[in-house]
């Protein structure tokens, strides 16, 4: 099995990729959404009574994906064994340039349970380097990660403005975490719409520094695939992709899913992101609370394509209806799907 649940975390990400077999499953958790009840008992619904969780990924420190792993962790509602956690804190920013708090908050966190702390990158940063290969991952049972974002220089841009932030809070940028590993441990817990046009619009790249700095990564398993994108910024996840072709001989990356980058925003949807992936299935995790997600300009570029597509979202609101038009849907080929639960969309690969 691969399966791919985006669970109901508002306007943020909340997923769990499972795969293995009914007898010997893994599971792997990419964030954890806003500090939400729903969202907390919706993660605990699909890991259940689990002993061990593989992989525990925070993709970076924007609160709709952060906060959510904080109540957890605080909690201790996750398995008792994780393999790994994925997270880029204060000491894994590069130090020749120069949500952080709870970024700092996380980093306590992890070292004070003792948890494995980017163990698979040696301690190092969860990053691209600037030369060599990509770097791919094998977990337990077989899933196989490439890691396409950040890369150095976008973790390095992180740095001010996380020192910034937690500065102006009264704060020593990672502090807390370095005193935690030698602290006790305690028991922390339609009509409208012209999708030509809209996809015609010039691409501006995602400025955020947060964002820039977001893991992403293609899974694979047993020969299907999952893009999973976090918020990261389209320039960093095409020139990993960029790399990831060309390494493998081929003009466009073959995926059987792609999570949509920041949850559908125009600023991380290129048109370049459709041509280096092979993919004809979309996949939205958000409310469209606050930030208003999926912009329709990206939503626009993502039904523009030349082969059919299919769209699904783990909400349906606002930002999506208009998108229902059987006029649209048949000009463009494309097909929508709305979670079986609201906000809980299960994708089987």
């Amino acid at each position: 099995m691969l399966t791919l649940h985006l669970l109901p975390a508002l306007h943020g990400d909340a997923l769990v990729l499972e795969y293995g077999t009914p007898d010997d499953p893994h599971r792997v958790l990419i964030d954890g959404g806003p500090r939400s009840t729903t969202t907390r008992e919706a993660i605990s619904a699909v890991l259940g009574d689990a002993e061990a969780l593989d992989l525990l990924v925070i993709t970076h420190i924007d609160a709709d994906h952060i906060t959510g792993i904080l109540s957890l962790l605080e909690r201790r509602e996750l398995p008792p064994q994780i393999g790994d956690v994925w997270f880029n804190g204060w000491e894994h920013l590069p130090t020749d340039k120069l949500g952080a708090k709870q970024g700092e908050r996380l980093g306590e966190l992890i070292a004070r349970r003792r948890l494995p702390w980017n163990a698979a990158f040696g301690g190092k940063a969860v990053m691209v380097p600037d030369g060599g290969p990509l770097p791919e991952i094998t977990l337990p049972g077989g899933l196989t990660l490439t890691l396409l974002s950040p890369t150095r220089a976008a973790l390095a841009d992180l740095r001010p403005v996380w020192k910034k932030e937690v500065e102006k809070a009264g704060l020593v940028p990672g502090k807390a975490a370095e005193e935690a590993r030698t602290a006790p441990t305690d028991r922390l817990g339609d009509a409208a719409l012209d999708p030509a046009a809209l996809a015609s619009t010039p691409f501006e790249d995602d400025k955020s520094e947060a964002n820039g700095a977001s893991i992403a990564f293609l899974a694979e398993y047993e020969g299907r695939s999952l893009l999973l994108t976090g918020d990261a910024n389209d320039s960093v996840l095409t020139a990993g992709l960029r790399q990831l072709a060309k390494k493998r001989g081929v003009p466009a990356v073959k995926v059987n899913a792609l999570k949509m980058p920041h949850h559908g925003s125009r600023y991380n949807v290129s048109a370049e992101l459709f041509e280096l992936t092979e993919c004809d299935r979309f996949l939205f995790s958000t409310n469209g609370a606050i930030y208003k997600h999926p912009d329709r300009v990206a939503v626009a570029r993502t039904v523009a394509g030349r082969s059919p597509r299919r769209l699904e979202f783990n909400y349906r609101t606002m930002y999506t209806q208009p998108w229902e038009s059987p006029r649209l849907s048949r000009l463009f080929r494309y097909e929508m799907v709305y979670a079986g639960r609201p906000g809980h969309l299960r994708v089987e690969i």
